[in-house]
């Protein structure tokens, strides 16, 4: 099995925020947004492994809009996995403008919760290794919001 280091890269992919994706005040919409993120955060987290694996999200932890995208902005988002629980991956997106090259505002900061299942939607452990240079404090925040999940949906 690969290591933490080498099992744990970061995604990235770039939109160009189109006409459809605006919203009333002609920046992108923050559902679209959304989506991007949640996608980005999927695909990071299935990537994990070394064959796909059943995997539900779970909830969104935190999101927030940071710097309004317009029409024709380059937003390139990076997706990495930030913690490994027993069934679970909690994932961090990042979003930014690509340009100018010089001033890559933020756009969206956000993170996810995804859960491996069984062919009933249950729970399994998906025997992934724990995430190398994670604080205490990230540890323990994902812990609860897995505490949290698991509370409100019994």
């Amino acid at each position: 099995m690969p290591d933490s280091k080498t099992r744990y890269r970061t995604m990235t992919n770039t939109h160009l925020v189109k006409g459809e994706d605006l919203n009333h005040h002609q920046t992108l919409y923050g559902g679209r947004c959304v989506e991007w993120c949640v996608h980005m955060a999927y695909v990071a987290a299935q990537s994990c492994f070394d064959t796909p694996r059943p995997l539900v999200f779970m909830s969104i932890r935190s999101l927030s809009m940071r710097t309004p995208a317009r029409l024709g902005d380059l937003v390139e988002f990076a997706a990495r996995v930030d913690y490994v629980g027993e069934s679970t991956i909690g994932v961090r997106v990042d979003a930014r403008k690509v340009q100018p090259r010089e001033d890559r505002k933020p756009v969206v900061t956000g993170t996810f919760l995804f859960c491996t299942v069984d062919e009933e939607g249950r729970a399994v452990p998906h025997n992934l290794p724990q995430v190398e240079d994670v604080t205490n404090g990230t540890r323990n925040r994902w812990k609860r919001a897995e505490e949290e999940f698991l509370t409100a949906t019994t």
